[in-house]
């Protein structure tokens, strides 16, 4: 950790606790600076502030964690350069030099992490152009979009058609961006018609994300629509899908399974 100083923040909870904060408002600065919008939230930066990493849990104890955080330092800092290079470049551009920074944008996002703290800024630019996209480009945004989770019902519908036998993992992809938004029951009912769909057609879906996407079932049919029948099948499928995988992070997946099965 020779590359790293660790900084704790403490945000209490408890009134008694807060009020013991010698300057509560710059918390609040912190807190609406980096977006923070849970706890803990693990924050990698540069010496001026630069926020060029996020991370979480790591399964397999310290080591695994380590070396995650060695590879945010590695890919993060090119990300931070990147990302000032293409919003510069788009700044004032017009004609075929929009187009070609808007074409850059896209493919820096393609590739990016999900969890990267650049993602926002990117996205909202390839969902301003996505409308109006056509071909490949539209295409191109599509995939962009899904990459990072920027998903609704017109991207989940895109992905489905350029990805209709769901053998590039797009649809897939898709829908599980559409399960990660769900905030309500409208949100909820729009989520399970979208992954009962998309095993009810695609034959072989990807491990990842289809065991994620098994055990949200499971979980839902078991404890919201209170079908156990349902929530057993759910995790005979997660379980299949995972197989004789020896993958640590497949490991929590696993278990869900099995004791939803001895359930």
């Amino acid at each position: 950790m020779k590359n790293f100083v660790l900084v704790s923040l403490d945000f209490p909870q408890g009134a008694d606790l807060k009020a013991k904060i010698p300057n509560p408002k710059r918390n609040d600065e912190l807190k609406e600076k980096y977006g923070i919008r849970g706890f803990p939230t693990v924050l990698v930066m540069n010496p001026e502030g630069e926020v060029f990493g996020k991370t979480g849990y790591v399964a397999g104890g310290p080591d695994p964690y380590i070396e995650n955080l060695e590879r945010i330092l590695k890919t993060g800092k090119g990300d931070l350069k990147d990302v000032k290079a293409l919003t510069e470049a788009l700044e004032g551009a017009k004609g075929k030099r929009r187009d070609k920074a808007v074409d850059a944008i896209i493919a820096k996002l393609s590739g990016m992490d999900p969890d990267s703290p650049f993602i926002s800024g990117l996205a909202d630019v390839v969902a301003e152009v996505y409308p109006t996209a056509k071909g490949k480009r539209r295409e191109a945004c599509v995939e962009a979009l899904v990459n990072v989770g920027r998903v609704d019902s017109d991207i989940l519908a895109a992905a489905k058609d350029i990805d209709s036998d769901g053998a590039k993992g797009l649809w897939a992809k898709a829908v599980q961006g559409i399960v990660g938004q769900v905030n309500s029951e409208e949100t909820f009912e729009i989520a399970w018609a979208a992954v009962t769909e998309l095993f009810a057609t695609v034959k072989d879906i990807p491990k990842d994300p289809g065991a994620s996407l098994c055990r949200t079932m499971s979980s839902w049919s078991f404890r919201i629509k209170d079908d156990e029948a349902a929530a057993v099948e759910w995790a005979e499928r997660g379980l299949a899908l995972l197989g004789d995988s020896d993958d640590l992070s497949d490991e929590r997946l696993r278990k869900f399974f099995e004791d939803m099965l001895e359930e």
